[in-house]
């Protein structure tokens, strides 16, 4: 019999932390649904842990590793359910976390064709959720509600102001594929792309409550294998420069405001490139990164940064030093 929903669980050496995870969704008070774990080339025994704890009550596919990116779309590519749902293998679900969901679809159907939740951390001091994070960005004010802003919301997505989860994401599997799933080229920031694509198609609801527990564990425990090199803050550039430059290309009848705000996030980026080549003492790299951040957000302290790359390029690191340290203590994700 055909599932309703297919739930997409990519993995890579997290053995027991999968089998917790998979035990979360099998634990659902929502019963129609199938389980498909994506193993991106794991080279513990995550096979052999599942198929003793779970037998065919799941269904297992190994690939050599490539990304879960590459996973996710395996895992979408072999779903038979009407909806998706999507959860990092190191996550877990409180057990009526797809049946509120459910709820909220039925309610602003056929406007929403995706659902997300709020999200509490797991392995980490902090103890606030994630929408009461990013009460500044977004209030999420009711039980159930639509979120007309999750264009915006997406353009930025990570931090303490991080709104949509996508282990917490459930969406109609047309609309899934319509979005083409996840791009392979993006490693970082693959999801909140994905994302805002899915939001280009249908309209997203939520669940005001915490339904999902989401792994922080220390990052060198978290990003491994293809992912490992995550943490480096010009890869972190590279990727979120990629995605930027792509959704430029991608949001021609979107209203002004959201070409606005990719435009400075983009201009953002290229403020962090000008940090970065002061660090590495490429200076003439760091005045052309200035030089185009100043083009595509020109603010004071940009104007100033390009102008100390020409004057004096150790007081523009200085400078850089100084507010780097202010914001150490902030969270992050």
């Amino acid at each position: 019999m055909k599932p309703k929903l297919s739930v997409v669980i990519p993995t890579y050496n997290r053995a027991e932390k999968v089998r917790k995870t998979v035990e979360s969704v099998l634990g659902q008070s929502f019963t129609d649904l199938e389980v498909i774990v994506v193993d991106d080339g794991s080279s513990d025994e995550t096979g052999q842990t599942l198929e003793r704890a779970f037998g065919d009550r799941i269904r297992y596919y190994f690939q050599s590793n490539q990304g879960v990116s590459v996973a996710r779309n395996k895992g979408i590519a072999e779903a038979k359910g009407d909806w998706i749902a999507f959860l990092d293998s190191d996550d877990v679900w409180e057990n009526e976390k797809l049946e509120w969901q459910f709820r909220a679809l039925d309610r602003f159907s056929p406007d929403c064709g995706a659902c997300y939740t709020d999200v509490r951390f797991m392995n980490h001091s902090e103890t606030r959720s994630m929408f009461q994070l990013a009460q500044e960005s977004y209030r999420h004010v009711d039980e159930f509600g639509v979120n007309s802003e999750v264009l915006r919301l997406l353009v930025k997505p990570g931090g303490a102001g991080m709104v949509v989860c996508l282990s917490s994401l459930l969406a109609r599997a047309d609309a899934v594929r319509h979005a083409r799933g996840f791009d392979p080229s993006l490693s970082y920031s693959a999801d909140s792309e994905f994302m805002f694509r899915l939001a280009m198609i249908t309209g997203f609801c939520y669940v005001n409550r915490p339904l999902v527990l989401f792994d922080r564990s220390p990052v060198k425990d978290r990003h491994v294998g293809v992912s490992s090199i995550w943490t480096r803050a010009d890869f972190f550039l590279q990727d979120n420069q990629r995605k930027l430059e792509g959704l430029s290309r991608l949001i021609d009848d979107q209203p002004a405001a959201i070409h606005d705000l990719v435009r400075r996030q983009l201009g953002s980026i290229h403020n962090g490139w000008v940090n970065w080549h002061l660090e590495s003492g490429d200076y003439r790299k760091a005045r052309a990164a200035a030089y185009k951040a100043a083009q595509l957000n020109l603010t004071f302290n940009i104007a100033m940064k390009w102008l100390l790359t020409w004057i004096s390029p150790r007081i523009a690191l200085q400078t850089v030093h100084r507010r780097e340290s202010k914001s150490a203590s902030e969270f992050t994700v």
